[in-house]
């Protein structure tokens, strides 16, 4: 159906594609061309290109699929490294690690680095897209199967008091709502709900939204 006049176009997600094998990096890209909403501002399988891309101004997604683990002689993984400089760099754009497998420690450190969201690169395409919408509005992402992993049955950990708006505004990132999507809940400003969440990292002991929602379902505080 033809678009009215009233009727306003998404602009393309623009993001990045950062993988170790150039196999992946082009199907990656191929897949994620063809709908046309996604923008593949670069893609590389070079980390000083990776970073270059760091600096295009319309970036909102970059995907990565590098190593997570270890190095020899204690180097931090490749993965592990450009998620923390792409966090560093620029907050504003979202991390989304591919995996080739379900490795729970590997999982967590990703996560842990700062990645907002954690897809297999086995993913169905429409979900991928999907991961990369939330991401790119600020929510978070787990694919199902990691899901599984990460919030299997473990003995329940002591953890805080949580104030019944902390509780809410836990239960919200769970859902995956951004800060102000939360602020429009619970009728405040996303400056105070920034203030709030970063109380609540501090209570449940983490840096990120993706474990903190991790740490609240395992908990059954939400």
């Amino acid at each position: 159906m033809l678009a009215t006049t009233s009727e306003t176009l998404a602009a393309p997600i623009a993001i990045a594609v950062v993988a170790d094998q150039a196999l992946t990096r082009d199907a990656l890209t191929a897949v994620l061309t063809e709908s046309g909403d996604v923008d593949v501002l670069g893609a590389t399988t070079s980390i000083e290109a990776a970073e270059e891309l760091l600096r295009e101004e319309r970036l909102q997604v970059v995907l990565v699929n590098l190593p997570l683990a270890p190095a020899d002689g204690g180097e931090p993984a490749p993965g592990i490294a450009f998620i923390r400089t792409a966090k560093a760099q620029r907050p504003d754009v979202g991390v989304l690690s591919l995996k080739r497998s379900v490795d729970e420690p590997l999982l967590r450190a990703a996560l842990d680095a700062g990645a907002d969201a954690c897809c297999l690169v086995t993913t169905p395409v429409a979900r991928l897209r999907q991961a990369i919408a939330a991401v790119a509005a600020g929510a978070t992402w787990l694919d199902p199967e990691i899901s599984r992993v990460l919030l299997r049955p473990k003995e329940r950990p002591t953890l805080p008091h949580l104030s019944p708006r902390e509780r809410a505004i836990l239960a919200l990132i769970v859902d995956g709502c951004s800060n102000a999507e939360i602020a429009a809940q619970l009728g405040c400003a996303t400056a105070t709900i920034h203030t709030h969440i970063l109380r609540l990292f501090k209570k449940l002991g983490v840096r990120h939204r993706v474990t903190a929602a991790v740490v609240a379902l395992r908990a059954g505080l939400v």
